[in-house]
């Protein structure tokens, strides 16, 4: 349910009002226009003993419409109480908060993982909670922040307001999850022969700057550093090899002048690199189709995430893929709210294989 608001007063009484089970709790999906309330936000709701969870994001999504105030809201049934989990995860952690393999139904449940995108090891994370469900859980989420990539508080519960940090909530319902991206490759290989977390320092045994800057068209070969995230990465991101399904897109955010190049998630050493680029048309068609293979006639409800730098390289037919997506779902499932975020990273894996952390993706999760 999306809720329109001025002050996040407003929001308190809307949750108040709708009374919980002991195992439901309210999953907050907040605008970050917002942020400078959070943590009296989140003092109230503890005050009035409100079950609840949530994380900060640069946009929100309904239907075809895209909002940059307000919150979307929904009650979600956990096998135990949402947990945050300080980043870079300890294992141990883990083991204490989470449920064990065997406490997941056989029917199945979701990992909900919505985490600070800013954040070291998020694909460490990732590993550690798809070691421990497999198969037992669909897994969805997305990366948590401010759409000026500032770093800030963005991820929320009882525990109060924190940032380097990941909400994982166990929801007790099945699910259908999937992301697709569109993108193709424009050349490549190179090996990611230098790495530190999300920072490249050499690509085939070359400054990681220069080596980029070479592999790029002509014209945009001598782009200022200060307009590269703007001018070049819409349009030639880079993604990792992963045999067996598709690259993984990895979004460069800023260059140092030292020549490395930072991404907004991590880049394993070793890894084989390709520059790709994407069309709208593409781009559009890949959403259409995660739509079609994961909505059903049993389908009950949607979340969804688009990339925020995804919305930068559809540019004005970014409505257009909403609109993809919305008309896609409706053909199945009538009458059907797609509800969601626009993203900093994207989680959705139907647990068939391990799970990544995305860039420039969309991301889908039908609930059974």
């Amino acid at each position: 349910m999306y809720i329109p608001l001025n002050d996040l007063s407003e929001l308190i009484n809307t949750l108040e009002a709708d009374n919980l089970r002991d195992d439901e709790y309210w999953l907050i999906m907040l605008a970050d226009k917002h942020a400078p309330q959070l943590e009296s936000f989140v003092n109230n709701l503890n005050d009035k003993e409100i079950n609840f969870c949530g994380a900060i994001f640069p946009g929100l999504i309904v239907d075809k419409r895209t909002f940059y105030e307000g919150a979307v809201v929904r009650k979600i049934s956990c096998l135990v109480e949402p947990t945050c989990i300080p980043m870079p995860a300890d294992n141990s952690f883990i083991e204490e908060r989470l449920p064990k393999h065997s406490e997941i139904p056989e029917s199945g449940a979701t990992c909900l993982t919505y985490v600070d995108c800013l954040s070291t090891g998020i694909d460490d994370l990732l590993a550690q909670l798809y070691n421990r469900f497999n198969g037992r859980c669909s897994y969805f989420g997305a990366g948590a922040g401010y759409h000026d990539l500032s770093h800030h508080t963005c991820i929320f519960g009882a525990w109060g307001v924190t940032q380097k940090a990941a909400l994982v909530a166990i929801i007790d319902q099945s699910s259908n999850s999937v992301a697709r991206h569109g993108w193709v490759r424009h050349s490549g290989p190179v090996v990611a022969s230098r790495t530190t977390g999300n920072v490249l320092h050499e690509l085939d045994w070359e400054d990681a700057e220069v080596a980029y800057r070479n592999a790029l068209p002509e014209k945009l070969q001598n782009t200022p550093p200060e307009r590269f995230y703007k001018d070049v990465t819409p349009r030639y991101p880079f993604a990792v090899e992963h045999p067996g399904s598709e690259d993984v897109v990895r979004d460069p955010i800023s260059l140092f002048s030292n020549g490395d190049v930072m991404f907004l998630s991590d880049i394993p050493q070793g890894a084989l690199l390709y520059l790709v680029e994407g069309s709208p048309d593409r781009l559009i068609e890949a959403a259409r189709e995660a739509v079609e293979e994961t909505i059903t006639t049993s389908t009950e409800s949607v979340l969804v995430c688009d990339c925020l730098s995804r919305t930068t390289a559809l540019d004005s037919k970014f409505p257009t893929e909403l609109r993809t997506v919305y008309e896609q779902v409706n053909m199945v499932k009538p009458d059907t709210t797609v509800e969601g975020v626009i993203a900093l990273g994207e989680i959705a894996s139907n647990g068939d294989r391990p799970v990544n952390f995305y860039n420039k993706t969309f991301g889908i999760c039908c609930f059974q």
